[in-house]
């Protein structure tokens, strides 16, 4: 049976273009001047011939082997433009015994005499190598002048009249920024694209096709009904949304071969060439939170969506102190309330045998510490910004080698007592005298507990080793920072993103008490203890309980009264909360409980003798000072210049 084989590129030089038909008349003709008629066509349209992965030209091969005996083809180019490539597939139809004729070139596998085949078949070669590096070269000024019009991303179009003015499209730009909005508020790639496709976002895909739709073109690119994470991952990859023009992202090493990424220092970047969707601080932090994530194994907020209170806004930043893994979000409908508090998830999952503690700390609690902590550092944070110099943070450097040798000393001890275990659990087995059950299973369990202890401590030098020095944009970073502070200050409220931007790390101890660390080393400016805080706080709260019985001309009390008039002062404090301090003053002697529901508590010691009281609470408390002036003192004192630059508490 006798075949023909036709194929054309698409870039093939128009003064050389001969059609898919011209070459089978050409075949057609040459067969029937020799007695000879093509039974079957094999044929690939636009393809290059450098490639010989060809639906036709493999089929054809495959076929070889069943009923082809002659293929028929115009010249050497249409069979391939690959010297070596080229060489070896007329060694094999020679092998197979098969008949080969190529008409242009006077070539017939039967008579293969000819010995300048080498060279046309290199020629053909040169010629795609030489186009492509024509091309290559053309591309590449376009892309040295920012001139190169490619297609706009998501969220753009171009000018109908100047191809060269790239425009924002409105609708689009609306998805794109609650994109950014939902990742900062600790939704993963997947829930984003979940929301986009449940809401009838349209995909970037459906996008492109209605605009070649009313260009009144129509490509075979496949249109994506329904976002993915991949198509969420490059909105939150591409610095296109803050006005950069980046060339020469990808290349090839050679024709036709497989795009690589170019290192950025060699990549074509125009900043500021168009309107920008998304701020610089935003993106810059975005980035900086996927490496996190990336870095902590962190798997997205299972909270609610964009506009709704997100359960867990300190998702990436909790960790156990102990262990090192992340504390997990746990939400509780109590009788009374909704109660939201962190565990560590090493404990929840495997129990006390791995963590041997829940490391439970109250989500309000945690925002209060924070909170607190945050309204301390606003003057330090003032003070860094003015003095800014990069050599200021040497100390930061040496701060996380002095941490990585703590956690390193930390994992020496816990091998030293894993063969202390050893050894003992050697002696014990000795003399266990049928006990070995009982032994093993006691050992094993506290050797799986200094396992787990030294994986942990391992995890953070892991991170230490892992966290990048900051760069001369800190300071840029910096005034953001202050930003949000003051907005925080204003507001008294944090949330996700303010959470993202100034903390680096909060790690809780087994009591639940939190150690905060802030980004760009102003922890080491301020002297901060939760625990202080907290025992600073009751006692404050103490004295103003003291002092308002003191001041009480009725001769009685009750929790209503001294709830609403903590509550004024600017302490939150219920009916019920106020409870165990009516309890304390009782305990002292203050209070006395009567059987009278409008007059539960009289009060039995004189205001001398309170006032006396209140001064173990707060030595410097004096007969003068009034509850509004020692409220003041402690909710306004954070702000003061006490506060700042490491006098701490």
């Amino acid at each position: 049976m006798n075949a023909g084989y036709v194929r054309l590129s698409r870039d093939d030089d128009k003064r050389n273009y001969v059609s898919i038909e011209n070459q089978k008349l050409i075949i057609n003709q040459y067969a029937a001047d020799h007695g000879m008629v093509i039974d079957r066509w094999y044929e690939d349209d636009g393809i290059s011939g450098y490639i010989f992965d060809r639906p036709g030209f493999q089929q054809m091969m495959a076929d070889l082997d069943k009923d082809i005996n002659t293929v028929y083809v115009k010249d050497f180019s249409r069979l391939g433009r690959h010297n070596a490539k080229v060489l070896l597939l007329l060694d094999e139809f020679q092998e197979r015994g098969k008949h080969l004729v190529v008409i242009d070139d006077n070539y017939d596998s039967m008579d293969s005499s000819d010995d300048t085949i080498g060279i046309k078949t290199w020629f053909n070669e040169r010629y795609v190598k030489d186009t492509s590096k024509k091309i290559k070269r053309a591309i590449g000024a376009r892309q040295k002048e920012g001139t190169l019009i490619t297609r706009p991303p998501f969220g753009y179009c171009r000018n109908e009249k100047d191809k060269t003015v790239l425009e924002i499209v409105p609708k689009e730009t609306e998805y794109i920024k609650k994109i950014y909005d939902l990742y900062l508020s600790g939704s993963g790639y997947r829930k984003i694209a979940t929301y986009l496709t449940e809401h009838g976002a349209p995909t970037p895909s459906m996008i492109q096709r209605e605009r070649e739709i009313e260009e009144g073109r129509l490509s075979k690119r496949q249109v994506a009904s329904k976002w993915s994470d991949a198509m969420v991952k490059e909105i939150l990859d591409n610095d296109f949304y803050i006005g950069t023009f980046r060339l020469k992202k990808r290349a090839r090493n050679t024709v036709h071969g497989k795009d690589k990424r170019v290192p950025k220092e060699e990549q074509c970047i125009f900043e500021n060439h168009h309107p920008a969707i998304i701020d610089k601080s935003t993106f810059a932090l975005v980035q900086e939170l996927k490496e996190k994530r990336n870095r902590t194994n962190y798997r997205g907020s299972r909270g609610q969506w964009l506009g709704s209170e997100i359960p867990n806004p300190f998702g990436s930043c909790l960790f156990c102190k102990d262990c090192g893994s992340r504390l997990t979000p746990i939400k509780r409908q109590t009788s009374s309330r909704e109660r939201k508090y962190y565990i560590c998830t090493t404990y929840n999952t495997k129990g006390r045998r791995y963590c041997s503690k829940a490391h439970l700390i109250e989500e309000e609690n945690l925002m209060e510490d924070v909170l607190t902590y945050i309204k301390m550092c606003r003057n330090a944070l003032c003070e860094v910004i003015s003095t800014y110099d990069l050599k200021d943070f040497e100390a930061e450097k040496k701060t996380v080698e002095e941490k990585r040798l703590e956690l390193h000393t930390a994992i020496n001890e816990r091998k030293n007592q894993l063969k202390v275990l050893l050894t003992q659990k050697v002696k014990d087995l000795a003399i266990a005298a049928g006990n070995e059950d009982l032994i093993n299973e006691t050992y094993d369990s506290m050797q799986k507990d200094l396992f787990a202890q030294i994986h942990g401590l391992e995890m953070q030098i892991k991170e230490l080793n892992e966290t990048a020095i900051e760069t001369p944009d800190v300071k840029d970073k910096l005034k953001n920072a202050l930003e949000v502070v003051d907005k925080i200050i204003a507001g008294g409220s944090l949330d996700r993103r303010d959470i993202e931007l100034l903390i680096e790390k909060i790690v809780v101890n087994e009591d639940g008490m939190p150690e905060i660390t802030l980004k760009y080393g102003l922890s080491n400016l301020i002297s901060y203890s939760p625990a202080d805080e907290m025992n600073r706080r009751e006692n404050t709260i103490i004295a103003v309980v003291m002092k308002l019985i003191a001041e009480d001309e009725r001769g009685y009390t009750s929790a209503k009264y001294l709830s609403e008039h903590i509550t004024d002062l600017g302490f939150k404090k219920t009916k019920q909360s106020i409870l165990p301090y009516i309890e304390l003053m009782k305990g002292l002697g203050i209070l006395e409980p009567t059987d009278n529901p409008l007059k539960p508590y009289n009060i039995v010691k004189s205001k001398e003798t309170i006032e006396q009281l209140a001064k173990d609470y707060l030595p410097d408390l004096t007969a003068e000072i009034t509850v509004k002036q020692i409220s003041d003192d402690y909710l306004h004192g954070i702000s003061d210049n006490r506060w700042h630059a490491g006098n701490g508490i």
